[in-house]
This record gives C-alpha cells, sequence and structure tokens, in this order.
C-alpha cells in the first residue's frame, strides 16, 4: 500500500505496509513516533505479518539496569538476538558480562574518530598491494600475495579478522580488482563494517550502529540520563523498528510511555555496576604525542596482546617498557571508578593505528598509535550512588 499526497511539482509516496515485523512491534513504533516532531513521513505503518510478537517493557527505579537485562537474556528465544545500548561503555559493559556467563556476544559499536583505513593490519596489505603496481589493475599473483604476507605477519591479532573480511567482501563485489577501487573501497569503510556476527548468540551495539540491521528479539537498554531531543527520540524509534517479533525495553524513565498496547513491569530492585567492566581508550584517552618516543615498540605489538598498567602509563609486558601515557581526562575517570570499588585488573591491545597531527609538517612520518582495553574489577566495595 502507498500513501500518496500530492505536493506542486511532483508527488510524495509512503511505503505503508510492513512485512517484517510482528504485530506489536509495528504497533509500538507507531506509537512511539508520534513523539518525534518534523517527521516527513505521516502515515502509520501497517504490519502485514501474521505473527503478534511481544512488547515488554520494564520500568526501574535502578540508575543501573545491566544485571536484569543479562538476567532476561539468558531467557531469550529462539532467532537472532540483539541488545541496543545508547553509549559505547554500557555496549562494553553488557558484553563483558554476557560473556562472563557463557553467552557468546560480539560486539558493534560507534567508533567515532578511528577509521579502518589506519589500522596496522590493512596498511600493511595495502602496502603490500601497491608496491607491485604495474597497471591500474591488480594481478591475482600480487594480490595472493599480499594476503599470504598480511595473514602470516598478523596470524595473532585479534583485528586480523576485519581484514580477512575486507579482502572477502571486495573478492566478493570485484572479479577484476582495480587500484582504485581498493583504495576507495579501503577508503569509505569503518571498521563496523566487517564485523562478521553470523555465529554470534547475542549482538550487542549502540543503536547508532544498528540501522539497516534486524534481528527476532531486541533488548534495549535505555537510560534516562540524556535530554530527549528529536534526534535521539529518532535513534530510539530506529531501535524498536531494529525487531522482527519481540521488543523488550528496559529503562527507569519514561520516554516509552506512549507505547499502549504491551506489557509493564516495575522493578523496584536496585542493582550494581557487574563486576567486572572494560573500558576501551580512544584517541582523546591518550597522549597522543608520547608515541614518538615508541613506535618500534608499538608496530612489534599485536591486537590481543597483554599490556602492564602502571599509572598513568601502558607498558610493555616482556620489557616492562612504557609505551603509551593515559590523558588527564583518563585518569579522571579512572579515579571516578576507583571510587566506586574498581581498579585495573588487567590490560590489552585493542587496535594500534597510523596517525598524524592535522598540524603536522607534510614531510612528518606518522605515529604508530595504541588504543587499549582497560579491564576493571571490583574489589568488595559497594557505592553504587556515584555518578560515572
Amino acid at each position: 500500500m502507498f500513501q500518496l499526497s500530492k505536493e506542486p511539482g511532483g508527488r510524495f509516496i509512503e511505503m505503508t505496509e510492513n512485512y517484517r515485523s510482528s504485530r506489536l512491534v509495528v504497533g509500538a513504533a507507531n506509537d512511539f513516533v508520534k513523539s518525534v516532531r518534523y517527521r516527513f513521513k505521516t502515515a502509520p505503518i501497517l504490519s502485514m505479518s501474521d505473527d503478534d510478537g511481544e512488547v515488554r517493557i520494564t520500568r526501574h527505579i535502578s540508575k543501573y539496569m545491566f544485571l536484569p537485562v543479562a538476567d532476561d537474556i539468558m531467557k531469550r528465544g529462539n532467532g537472532t538476538t540483539c541488545i541496543l545500548t545508547q553509549t559505547n561503555e554500557e555496549a562494553v559493559v553488557m558484553l563483558a558480562l554476557l560473556n562472563g556467563r557463557g553467552v557468546k556476544a560480539k560486539l558493534i559499536q560507534s567508533l567515532d574518530g578511528l577509521r579502518f583505513c589506519n589500522l596496522m593490519e590493512i596498511r600493511y596489505f595495502m602496502k603490500n598491494v601497491e608496491s607491485k603496481k604495474q597497471s591500474p589493475l591488480i594481478a591475482d599473483e600480487v594480490w595472493e600475495e599480499a594476503k599470504q604476507k598480511t595473514f602470516s605477519k598478523y596470524a595473532m591479532s585479534k583485528s586480523l579478522q576485519y581484514v580477512r573480511r575486507c579482502v572477502e567482501m571486495f573478492e566478493q563485489t570485484n572479479r577484476a580488482k582495480y587500484y582504485s577501487d581498493l583504495r576507495e573501497f579501503v577508503f569509505e569503510s569503518s571498521v563496523e563494517d566487517f564485523c562478521d556476527v553470523s555465529d554470534a548468540e547475542v549482538v550487542v551495539s549502540t543503536v547508532h550502529k544498528s540501522k539497516g540491521r534486524e534481528f527476532d528479539n531486541v533488548y534495549m537498554l535505555i537510560s534516562d540520563k540524556f535530554n530527549h531531543t528529536d534526534d535521539l527520540l529518532r535513534r530510539y524509534y530506529v531501535g524498536i523498528t531494529r525487531a522482527k517479533h519481540n521488543l523488550y525495553i528496559h529503562t527507569n524513565g519514561d520516554v516509552f510511555d506512549s507505547i499502549h498496547n504491551c506489557q509493564r513491569i516495575m522493578d523496584s530492585h536496585q542493582y550494581a555496576v557487574p563486576e567486572k567492566i572494560v573500558l576501551q581508550l580512544s584517541h582523546k584517552d591518550v597522549y597522543l604525542d608520547y608515541f614518538k618516543y615508541s613506535k618500534q615498540e608499538v608496530l612489534a605489538l599485536r591486537s590481543g596482546d597483554e599490556l602492564t598498567y602502571k599509572a598513568p602509563y601502558l607498558c610493555c609486558t616482556p620489557t616492562g617498557k612504557a609505551i603509551a601515557r593515559l590523558s588527564q581526562s583518563m585518569i579522571d575517570k579512572l579515579a571516578k571508578w576507583e571510587t566506586k570499588g574498581y581498579n585495573v585488573a588487567s590490560a590489552s591491545v585493542r587496535f594500534i593505528v597510523a596517525w598524524k597531527s592535522k598540524n603536522a609538517a607534510k614531510e612528518e612520518k606518522e605515529l604508530a598509535v595504541l588504543l587499549a582495553d582497560l579491564m576493571l574489577r571490583k574489589n568488595g566495595i559497594d557505592n553504587i550512588n556515584h555518578n560515572i
């Protein structure tokens, strides 16, 4: 069915039939979207499914909702399942919690400021491909040799999975491989484009990165600490519409009160933060200029390698040499976690990326920047009222 609207010089056509989502999920989306202003589409969506599905909204009084969401996930039904969070930090906490319970979960997150083309592993692959350029077309033997060298050199790197997936996808869409096409493909791609979640029992994603994906069961973890701007409400709407059959929302606010035909539960329990959390460092969490003195040591590491944390430094475990220094904002953040009873228990390499200041001279060489994961463990102090 199409909704037609006559406008000067043309027609506005809305597609209003939905064949993939259950009736209750579509109804929830229709109810919620009424609170979003300045929408281009106005006609309600019609579910053409024979499945009623389930929509359940749990209203918490607790600030932290990680544990009840994890408990809910353990009772999940058949089909694909996804947890949607608002922030990267929430997504990583959920991932660690589920993995600790034996659930095979994988993460798709917003990686702002991190470009796939700057990953050490893809840089090495591209260097090998382009080193033997003799024509616009990449010779098969050059391609295969670059793959073999890269896959061998970085066999122990956890980041190699993204390069493998990139290579596979490029091969699938390009029978004839041109250097220009490869450069554009790599330059325009992001790390999350190559997250293979096909074998995951549960996918954990930020709402921001869920667009274009769909799952049988969607769980949303929505804290009420954010201003409900139209942009944020549109993201919530996108999250709701990712569900095909069942939608389960955990929130401590009233933003979903406009959804009518659903099951509602009040949970008056207070929940603590999980015993283990993981902080994923970004460029802003380290002193970038410090890497001028540790380029070779950083390049010798692989994604997944263990590091030693000696505040405020990250050190190469075998040698004890400091190779990265945390920024003051990150040190302050760790101090706040310490007031909640958490200390850094371990650290590991997540990504190694090329970086160069925008103000650097053209001839200045790029630095090798180490982005790490810090695993924090609770030491027994339970003080859930502090703000992160």
